[in-house]
């Protein structure tokens, strides 16, 4: 019996598991150098929707969690304006797809990439549009430090003897 209720425990945690599924791509068109990275003063924040969908709060918070996570140095660096476009947001949170620009006052082009999110909203105990909103702003952040993506997470089948 107290086999067949950790059996039952076990399938019950591992469909939830996968019911809380999120993901992140990036698709680049023109990758930061990384020589750039580091060097860059945003001095503008311009986030835009043609979603209406989202408020101006969830607009000014995507871009306070943009603020929060890109390094600003202590010495001036280039000035350039870094331009959101929110193209596409599904409903509850599901689906976010930005597209983002660094341009400087001269119309440089430093970088260019758009950042699709997904989640799944079949849980429903969070708040999945925060929860959108802070991933997308982590990934912003890291392509705009020119950091590599961390590989996927792999499990071992021996980590898990019976």
């Amino acid at each position: 019996m107290r086999a067949m209720t950790t059996l039952y425990l076990t399938v019950a945690v591992a469909v939830l598991a996968s019911c809380g599924t999120a993901g992140t791509t990036i698709v680049s068109r023109q990758r930061l150098a990384s020589d750039a990275a580091g060097k860059l003063a945003f001095e503008r924040i311009a986030v835009t929707s043609s979603v209406r969908q989202l408020t101006q709060a969830d607009l000014d918070q995507l871009k306070d969690a943009v603020l929060a996570r890109v390094y600003q140095p202590a010495d001036g660096g280039v000035p350039v304006t870094l331009q959101l476009a929110v193209t596409e947001y599904g409903t509850g949170g599901s689906k976010m797809i930005v597209r983002v620009r660094v341009m400087s006052a001269a119309r440089k082009l430093y970088a260019e990439f758009i950042v699709h999110q997904t989640a799944n909203t079949l849980m429903g105990t969070i708040d999945q549009r925060s929860s959108v909103i802070n991933a997308v702003a982590d990934a912003v952040a890291q392509q705009l430090m020119a950091i590599p993506a961390a590989p996927p997470a792999t499990m071992d089948a021996r980590d898990y003897r019976a």
